[in-house]
């Protein structure tokens, strides 16, 4: 596949959630025409359904918002963690472990990936580099897609880097077309992950693989402080391990590879709280220090989380069997 062919559109693409009832879906002639034609039963689905879809690209929306606001400064916590092996990654992971992971997964020289939730493309831009493979990134983030776009000329990888600003679950991509699709610790931010897992069966091509790391609840939270760190994070929801593994069950996906890596969730939280107090004065210069606190206090219920065993971290990799 050309790079070119990366970003091609197809039809667009609707899938009702696991375990929910399809929304009839009614010809849009106008409200009047509609309940002439179809009744008032079908004007109410329709109407449902536009409702449902609203609501969804608002919740997709607000994590979008949310990393602009962050990412405008400049700055990055997550940057703390790293040091000067810092490749512009945003999750719980190193380089190299970003790249052994790439590997495992089959990615090398030609091979075409698509990264759902690709930030500012720091690992896109690095698989990029160092295998020679050509990724998409798709993410919500206006100034995440802007960062991503200018690392790519700045490593000049643009040939083999591209991105694309946009929800997953309605952005257009050709059907059965990349041999990877990854994700890494992004996932927790988009709603209904098992269509998502559907949607990413029906990208890759017969034999493709998919492999994602991403946040789990590996203890049971009572509701108010998982809603509550939930909105502080932006996330859609937090999976378990088992929940995803059902998920990738139900998408048609062969399970090949998962691991339990929460340890790094607890490495990631504590460095990153370390230097995110010991840097107080530039956060704060950069954000303001209404900001500055909002950001300590998501670390201080992360490390916190982390360290106590209920916030962790899975990794998972599954094929598309060639049928």
């Amino acid at each position: 596949m050309s790079s070119k062919s990366l970003g091609a559109s197809s039809s667009d693409w609707r899938h009702p959630p696991t375990g929910a009832t399809a929304t009839p879906l009614v010809p849009r002639p106008g409200v009047l025409a509609s309940r002439r034609r179809y009744g008032r039963y079908a004007l109410y689905c329709r109407e449902r359904e536009m409702d449902m879809r609203e609501s969804a690209e608002s919740e997709a929306a607000d994590p979008g918002r949310f990393y602009d606001a962050l990412r405008a400064s400049g700055l990055s916590v997550a940057a703390l963690a790293y040091g000067d092996a810092y490749i512009g990654q945003e999750c719980l992971l190193t380089a190299d472990e970003i790249s052994t992971f790439a590997v495992r997964a089959g990615i090398g020289a030609g091979t075409s990936v698509l990264d759902v939730g690709s930030g500012t493309g720091g690992p896109a831009c690095y698989l990029a580099r160092k295998l020679g493979c050509r990724v998409l990134g798709v993410d919500i983030s206006a100034v995440g897609h802007a960062q991503a776009e200018a690392r790519a000329r700045e490593h000049k990888v643009g040939e083999l880097a591209q991105f694309r600003l946009g929800d997953i679950h309605a952005i257009e991509l050709p059907a059965a077309t990349f041999d990877v699709i990854i994700g890494l610790d992004s996932w927790c931010h988009i709603p209904r992950r098992p269509v998502l897992l559907q949607r990413c069966a029906e990208l890759l091509r017969p034999g493709g693989r998919l492999a994602f790391y991403d946040h789990v609840e590996r203890q049971p939270l009572p509701e108010e402080p998982r809603r509550r760190f939930c909105a502080e994070w932006r996330f859609a929801g937090l999976e378990t391990p088992r929940s995803y593994l059902d998920a990738i069950g139900a998408a048609g996906l062969e399970l090949l590879f998962h691991e339990e890596t929460s340890a790094y969730a607890v490495r990631f939280y504590t460095r990153v709280l370390e230097g995110y107090r010991a840097e107080r004065a530039r956060f704060e210069a950069a954000r303001g220090p209404e900001r500055y606190q909002k950001g300590l206090k998501r670390l201080e219920m992360s490390q916190h989380l982390a360290a106590t065993g209920i916030l962790g971290q899975f990794a998972c990799i599954a094929l598309k069997p060639k049928r």
